[in-house]
């Protein structure tokens, strides 16, 4: 039967007060939806490129920068090494001493020349005589005769009344119709400077490798001085200029009066109006500084494609969205229903679409630092060392973000058992051997015995059968340096391989050297036998576990290593400050011993008081 209900609904829907209200909320729901979801997509988008351009000035910069310098650096460093090796070799001075003469064996002695500059690839190399003026080439041709009066030979008198033993020059050579960075080296004889040797690096082509580390078509990199002028760009048309002719003269000064600085990070405005950030290195080996500019544009483009895929989100939403509403608004008897239904559909699309726009942004960030974190994740977190060892410090330095070292504990039934490992490799690949330790320490304690010598020897097993080194030959030969300690309610039960454990209370400093053989090499027997060694002492004995990374570490005045016997030293000394401090004071110790030299290995060092009771 139709009956009077059925009448009722079509004499509503033919209604004009009925279609106009239907339209109503359709179009306030589809405008509301359109302002939340474009609204949503900015927010996403100005908070990720605000975190990209932090990244960018934080960490890009620094790291883009750092490798150049460091390219720029070993070149130089490599020709100023040459230049010193040339100036002490005995043929030359014997040539220089002996009056320049040509034939027989004199030639020996410019055949060296020649034959470093072949070898290590240079552009030219050269020798001057103090006594007579004369420039020699590599090829052994007689090129010129310095005299004072002679603007183009100020260089070589400018070398010899300086004294240093090594100089960077630039200077354009008539003779050789080109413009070098000269290393000009002087040679001695009983103290005196008898010739001034050295090496030239064309500097078009220098330029033109230079250009090959540019990040991006509209950046810049330059070698400048403190003044700002361009010794070396990536565009050869801009060698010899100063920073002021291509950027801001206020932003060249701000940047020129952070030279004194290891590295500084600024921005500015071209004329173009494109924005820059601009990061300044050191670089070592001279008095230059390096500049890296990035145009900011080309940095987050990638963030072009993200505005692309949330206009497509936008707009698939917005036509879901009206032929939703609208097939509803016809569908739907009541307006007052309609409406309510309408406005919870509205809701729950704002709420999927917010959520869907904040999960894609969340994972653009931490695809940023997601490697660094699986090394983390696998080792023991401050919340459990602090429960397991309430006294302690731990220090973990990998040289490259991640690397070979790990430290771990773990709970069992005699008390705590506790680790420091020192993995092959630095890097990823230490770093994936690491994991790959823990993982097994974690089997054998759950499936063996707490004994520690036990556990390492059959670590030794493992390792060698996971990755296939039980013979003599293979494509690995991979292991570890390891440190485990089983703390017991009276004693410490130490077994170690190629690791020792010190011991410091306060009659004295002991230490308890472990094997000699490492874990897991194939020089190691799959069956060999590690042994315990029982430390009892009593309460404020103070246990520390470091991996070589620490006494390996070269610096100090004549760059030797750091050594185990220094490293006893600063335990004796300052092993009762309190631990959080001992941390601070071991990394200052670090940093004065190890200077300006780059950190050589992974380093840990975990310091601890054993829990005691009674």
């Amino acid at each position: 039967m139709s009956g009077p209900r059925s009448t009722d609904r079509s004499r509503l829907r033919a209604n004009p007060l009925y279609d106009a209200g239907a339209a109503k909320v359709t179009v306030f729901a589809t405008v509301l939806i359109v302002f939340s979801i474009i609204l949503t997509g900015v927010i996403a988008y100005y908070i990720t490129k605000g975190q990209s351009v932090k990244k960018l000035k934080e960490t890009d910069l620094e790291y883009i920068g750092g490798s150049i310098a460091s390219k720029i650096d070993g070149r130089i460093e490599r020709a100023m090494e040459t230049a010193r090796l040339l100036a002490g070799n005995r043929d030359l001075n014997e040539w220089i001493l002996g009056g320049e003469r040509l034939g027989g064996e004199e030639t020996i002695a410019l055949e060296t020349i020649r034959g470093m500059t072949e070898q290590f690839q240079y552009d030219n190399s050269f020798i001057v005589s103090v006594r007579t003026g004369q420039y020699w080439t590599e090829q052994g041709q007689l090129l010129d005769t310095m005299t004072r009066s002679d603007p183009d030979d100020a260089w070589f008198f400018r070398t010899l009344e300086d004294g240093r033993p090594v100089q960077l020059d630039i200077d354009y050579n008539e003779e050789r119709k080109d413009t070098f960075i000269f290393v000009n080296a002087l040679m001695r004889h009983n103290g005196v400077p008898v010739s001034v040797v050295g090496i030239g690096l064309s500097l078009q082509d220098m330029s033109q490798q230079f250009g090959e580390y540019k990040y991006g078509l509209h950046g810049n990199l330059w070698l400048t001085d403190k003044s700002g002028e361009i010794y070396l760009s990536d565009e050869f048309a801009q060698n010899g200029h100063n920073m002021r002719d291509y950027m801001p003269t206020e932003s060249a000064d701000r940047l020129l009066s952070m030279m004194d600085r290891e590295r500084a990070v600024t921005e500015y405005v071209d004329a173009d109006g494109n924005r820059k950030d601009v990061m300044l290195f050191p670089i070592a080996s001279s008095e230059w500084s390096l500049v890296v500019a990035v145009d900011r544009k080309e940095a987050i483009s990638f963030l072009k494609t993200i505005q692309w895929q949330t206009a497509a989100a936008v707009a698939i939403s917005l036509l879901t969205v009206v032929f939703f509403f609208t097939y509803m608004s016809r569908k739907l008897a009541d307006p007052y229903k309609r409406a309510i239904e309408l406005n919870e559909e509205l809701e729950r699309q704002i709420a999927t679409r917010t959520k869907e726009l904040a999960e894609q942004n969340e994972k653009i960030l931490d695809s940023l630092d997601y490697a660094s974190r699986i090394q983390v994740s696998a080792l023991p977190t401050d919340a459990e060392l602090k429960e397991a060892l309430p006294g302690h410090f731990i220090l973990w330095k990998p040289r490259d973000r991640v690397g070979g070292d790990f430290y771990w504990l773990k709970r069992v039934k005699r008390g705590l058992l506790i680790a420091v490992g020192d993995c092959t490799g630095h890097g990823v690949p230490g770093a994936l051997m690491s994991i790959m330790t823990v993982s097994l320490l974690d089997q054998l304690v759950h499936s063996d015995s707490d004994d520690p010598a036990a556990i390492l020897t059959r670590l030794n097993r493992s390792i060698k059968q996971t990755l296939n080194q039980n013979g003599k030959e293979g494509l690995t030969d991979d292991g570890l340096d390891i440190g485990l300690c089983l703390l017991t309610d009276t004693a410490t039960v130490f077994a170690g391989a190629g690791c020792s454990l010190l011991v410091r209370t306060p009659d004295g400093l002991a230490e308890y050297e472990g094997d000699r053989k490492s874990v897991g090499y194939r020089k190691t027997p799959a069956d060999y036998p590690y042994t315990n060694k029982v430390v009892e002492v009593g309460p404020g004995a103070v246990h520390y576990l470091a991996t070589d990374g620490l006494a390996d570490q070269n610096g100090g005045e004549k760059n030797y290593s750091y050594g185990k016997t220094r490293w006893k030293m600063w335990v004796a000394d300052n092993g009762d400050a309190p631990f959080d401090r001992q941390r601070t004071m071991l990394e200052a110790e670090i940093d004065r011993y190890r200077g300006d030299e780059p950190q050589r290995d992974d380093m840990t060092v975990l310091g601890f008081l054993p829990p005691r009771k009674g």
